[in-house]
């Protein structure tokens, strides 16, 4: 029998390194799942069907490790025609979504063996054109006793569909280059920024300047995760910095700029201390009340997307197709506000045809 941790992906290997750098190394949209301080966490501290997390999620890649790779063929036919044939969902690519699904690129697997959290969907393996995607779709299908997949409540439909389609979002980033297009870009970044500020204040409930000043440095460290420190710093200078943010004189900029350390956005823990270190009223602030915040606020399936932005597509389509697993209310005036509508149609483009 194979040794599951060769089938690792890279981007979950998990690397305990009590370390600081003073700079995040060059990264794309998708890097390892173990730079993730929220990751590590819960790796630490969930535990599935008695294994770390870090042991099962390697196991989607394989058949035969306790989980099933679900054919095409395999789905029920309504399953088929609600998610690629009918009207319900008015998408342009739903061809191509079927295609990346019978060829392999798009995997669909499932397991009753393991209950993996809604917030890690899918996971990738390899790189570039040979990158290939595992969709966790084990929440909202059944396996019946015909050995078809079907979905028995009817809003599952909903939630399998978000990841389908984040899914295949994500891996033409990764086949092309991990290279995000700007305007998707720039919305799903700034969606991340007021999903953060709005959590922080919650907690420490800020005037109006410094709600943006968070939010700003918000985006910065995003971008910083998403890209490294030079390329994310670049990108938030040359079309952030001066465009997003009119309530914010360049003086003020500037001299957040000059205050918040750089090695502040190396991870979520630094970003929270500089915040400390800035804003005496938030001096009781750690990451873990930000995230239990954040679950409360966003829904369980959005808490990796606090620091791994590889999954925040998947908040964002969650919130497009209207899944169980989020929280409607909080989420849509935050995407109505940052072009929502303008990302669907982007994301549909994105997909194919090709």
């Amino acid at each position: 029998m194979s040794n599951v941790r060769d089938f690792l992906p890279s981007l979950s290997r998990v690397v305990n390194d009590p370390t600081m750098n003073e700079a995040v190394a060059d990264r794309r949209i998708f890097y390892r799942l173990g730079d993730s301080e929220i990751f590590q966490y819960a790796n630490k501290n969930t535990v599935i069907n008695g294994q770390r997390m870090v042991d099962v999620i390697p196991r989607m890649v394989l058949s035969d490790q306790g989980f099933m790779q679900v054919q095409f063929n395999q789905l029920d036919k309504t399953v088929q025609y609600e998610l690629f044939e009918g009207p319900h969902y008015r998408l342009s690519c739903k061809k191509t979504l079927r295609q990346l699904i019978e060829t392999g690129v798009v995997n669909l697997v499932y397991s009753e063996e393991y209950k993996i959290p809604t917030a890690i969907p899918y996971i990738v393996q390899g790189a570039g054109s040979k990158a290939r995607i595992f969709v966790n779709v084990s929440d909202f299908l059944t396996l019946n006793q015909y050995g078809k997949y079907e979905v028995v409540q009817g809003r599952n439909y909903n939630g399998l569909i978000a990841a389908i389609f984040a899914a295949a979002v994500s891996i033409r980033l990764i086949r092309n280059g991990g290279e995000m297009p700007s305007d998707l870009g720039d919305g799903m970044i700034l969606v991340y920024a007021a999903m953060m500020e709005r959590a922080i204040n919650s907690l420490v409930h800020m005037d109006p300047i410094t709600k943006d000043k968070v939010r700003y440095l918000a985006t910065e460290f995003a971008l910083v995760q998403m890209y490294g420190t030079e390329e994310g710093q670049r990108r938030f200078l040359n079309r952030y910095k001066n465009q997003y943010f009119p309530k914010l004189s360049k003086m003020i900029t500037d001299s957040l700029d000059a205050q918040f350390h750089l090695d502040g956005f190396d991870k979520v823990s630094s970003f929270v201390e500089e915040l400390k270190r800035m804003y005496p009223s938030m001096r009781g602030l750690t990451e873990y009340l930000i995230m239990d915040k954040w679950i409360r606020l966003y829904g369980a399936a959005t808490t990796m997307s606090m620091d791994y932005l590889g999954y925040h597509i998947y908040t964002l389509c969650m919130v497009l197709f209207e899944s169980p697993l989020i929280s409607r209310m909080a989420l849509e005036p935050v995407m109505e506000k940052n072009r929502g509508t303008d990302m669907y149609r982007r994301m549909q483009t994105l997909i194919g045809p090709q």
